[in-house]
This record gives C-alpha cells, structure tokens and sequence, in this order.
C-alpha cells in the first residue's frame, strides 16, 4: 500500500530540475519516483539523475517502449541504472503505439507481441548473469553475457486482458493507465490466476492516475480533454475506453481522429469520461481517488501530474501537499 510520483514523457520540465524534485519526493515520503518517456526526455537519463540524487526512493521508468532501444542495451541501462541506485531501480517497459513508434522514430509498428517477448526472455538470459546464445525471429545474440549485479526488476505496461494476464507470468510488476476503480477488481483477478497457473509469486500492481488539482474550470475541463484526446488516437486505447463503458465515445473519438479534426475529439470527451479516468480536483480528491484503488487491490498508485495542464504547478503541488512524512 503505497503511493509514487510519476513524470510524464510528455510533460515539459527541464532536466536540471529533476534532481531537486528527486530529492524533495523521497524527504515526502513518496515510495518511488518513476519517469515517463515519448518524445521529449530519454527516462533512462532522467532515472539516472533521480537515482544520483537520492538514497532510499524506488526509480523507475514507466514506460520506455521495446522498439528503439535493443534488449543488450535495455540490459546493460538497467544493469547500470540499479548499481548505480543500490538496486532500486525497476526496468519498466511497453510496446508504445503506432503513432509514437512509426511517426517520430520512424520504425515500423511490426510484431509488438513478438518483439516484447523476445525483449523479456532476452532480458531473463542477461540478468542470469550467464553466457547464453538466442536464435529468435527478431533478435539472435550469440555468446553472450552481462556480468553487472544486481539485476533490476521488470515492470510491464498492460492494458488488455491479454496483455494484463502476459505481464503477470513474466514481469515483477504490472503498470496499468486510464485504468477506472472499479475495473480493478476484474484486473486483480487476471493477475492472480495467471500468476498462480504460471508457478509465479504475484507481481505488485500500480496504476498511473493522471491528476489536475489546479484546474477545475473551463480551462481545467479543456486540458483535461486534451489528455483524453491524445490517448484516444490509439487503438489499444480506444479499445481500453470501450471495455469500461466508454465504447460510443471511442469510435467517435477514432472516426474524428481519420479526420485530423482535434477539435471533434475533444466534443466527444465527457465530463464522465475525466472523472472516471482521471482526478479533476482537489488534492483531497486525489487523496480519495488513491484510497479507493488501493482498497480495490493496487499496491502502488502512480500520481501523475497532467503534461496538458499546469505541469510544474501541478508537480509542486503533489509534492508539497500530499507528501506522506
């Protein structure tokens, strides 16, 4: 039962302030302190200054996707980042989308199951600490070894079932976002029955909760929309929006997005929608939003100051105001 800060890949803050705000998470009391990554800031870096800067706080990346880096280079940054941090560094990871992967880094969104699984078995084999040799459909090593200890944790992004029951055989945590209360109960029970017919102790469970404490106005309303908006051009997203209730709004959402009509998107996203995805708030709302996923079985929820809205406002304000001392 905890409660970690997590800054968004999409949040504009600048690098040299992330070892003060590193320092101020862990004198709060906050568990762990995670960082996103899209198109703005590598997280591994950012990971990098948050473990430098602190003695006791979990770091982890939430997420770095599995196509632009490989997994002898995704071993080695995590190696490195958990020696350097005491070993308390979590590899987090996902598949990203389409949008992300194809447009800004300009790979082919090919094969993500596939490339994720290889990523995750060849990541077991570096950790192992063991030489070994791979024949895969994406990736083939031969004699290799990684000999930095201690290895990190994995963590998984999951938002379907299937993905959901995949990262609870293989992964040390699953991550979930835009993931409403009272889902959870239907993601608690997928994990344990994986975990369970997998042989495997069951992993933590975190939630990302996307918050807004300053804005609960026109403008809050708008930024806020923003944020739906910009997950809804994803079709796992638009899929996730349709299995908890949202599914008229997500093909509408899809339809407008063919169109390259923002605007239309936004007209699209409830009031129902922000409120059940997302704190629009208070701190004290925040604070009842955390209590009741836990209650529902998340061991570590994710605040996540919205990037759309005041994004260092918002920082600043989980920190100081919601600190667990």
């Amino acid at each position: 039962m905890s409660v970690s800060i997590m800054l968004s890949g999409n949040g504009e803050l600048d690098s040299r302030k992330v070892g003060h705000l590193s320092i101020e998470a862990e004198k709060q009391g906050f568990n762990g302190l995670w960082f996103g990554e899209t198109t703005l800031r590598d997280a591994s870096v950012l990971a990098t200054i948050a473990a430098s800067s602190t003695k006791k706080i979990q770091i982890g990346t939430s997420i770095i996707n599995v196509y632009t880096r490989a997994p002898g280079q995704m071993a080695l940054l995590g190696a490195t980042i958990n020696e350097l941090s005491g070993g308390r560094f979590w590899l987090g990871l996902g598949v990203s989308t389409a949008a992300i992967i194809e447009s800004y880094f300009g790979q082919r969104f090919q094969e993500p199951i596939q490339r994720l699984d290889e990523t995750i078995t060849l990541l077991r084999h570096y950790f192992s600490g063991e030489r070994f040799s791979y024949q895969g459909r994406l990736y083939s090593p031969s004699g290799a070894r990684l000999r930095t200890k201690p290895a990190p944790r994995i963590a998984l992004a999951a938002l379907n079932d299937q993905m959901i029951k995949k990262a609870a055989k293989v992964a040390d945590r699953v991550i979930l976002n835009l993931y409403p209360t009272d889902r959870i109960p239907h993601a608690v029970k997928l994990i344990d029955e994986a975990a369970q017919s997998s042989g495997r102790s069951k992993p933590t469970l975190s939630v990302m909760l996307y918050i807004d404490v300053l804005g609960d106005n026109e403008k809050g309303l708008d930024t806020a929309k923003n944020l739906v908006s910009f997950y809804a051009s994803a079709p796992a997203y638009s899929a996730l929006f349709s299995s908890v209730g949202f599914a008229t709004e997500a093909r509408a959402m899809m339809d407008a997005w063919k169109t390259k009509d923002r605007d239309a998107v936004k007209r699209v996203v409830t009031r129902e929608m922000i409120d059940r995805l997302m704190v629009l708030g208070t701190i004290q709302d925040v604070g009842e939003r955390v209590r009741v996923y836990q209650e529902k079985g998340v061991d570590d929820v994710f605040i996540v100051p919205s990037p759309f809205a005041d994004y260092e406002g918002n920082i600043n304000e989980v920190l100081h105001h919601y600190g667990q001392k």
